[in-house]
């Protein structure tokens, strides 16, 4: 049986570039205070937003994270929508404290029961933007330090 020599260098490359995906995964968790049905149903959609995200990977305590979401939400009295604020900080490994990032604008909004997975989808995306920066920084870090 002849085998294709072509192949061989595909497959190393393609498991190349998946190992470098994965290593490019931030570790995140997300902390929530939803105590309301629908704020309940964001923090859970933006949960597996960010288990499928190219940017995350979800942790599930902040011992293990290097960035974290904190999600509030608010009942609107009525069980139609939520009202939730998002506040994103990074862990500072010199420092072993957690430092906010872009709260000056802050991301805060309204969801209803038939946009949950637009908001979450919003809010992954806010955090995927916010992230950036530490995301180089870490980089640089761990590639001096040989950790995480």
């Amino acid at each position: 049986m002849r085998t294709k020599h072509w192949a061989a260098p595909l497959v190393a490359a393609a498991t190349a570039l998946m190992c470098h995906a994965a290593q490019a995964q931030m570790q995140m968790v997300v902390e929530a205070t939803a105590k309301d049905v629908i704020g309940s149903r964001l923090a859970f959609a933006v949960k597996e937003r960010g288990r499928t995200s190219a940017g995350f990977k979800l942790v599930g305590t902040r011992e293990d994270a290097l960035f974290r979401m904190s999600l509030v939400t608010l009942d609107d009295k009525g069980g139609y929508f939520t009202v939730y604020s998002a506040v994103f900080s990074a862990w500072q490994p010199q420092t072993g404290t957690w430092t906010y990032l872009d709260n000056l604008v802050g991301t805060c909004g309204t969801c209803g029961t038939s946009r949950i997975a637009e908001c979450a989808d919003s809010l992954v995306a806010s955090a995927d933007q916010v992230a950036e920066e530490p995301r180089a920084f870490y980089r640089a870090y761990f590639s001096k330090e040989g950790r995480r």
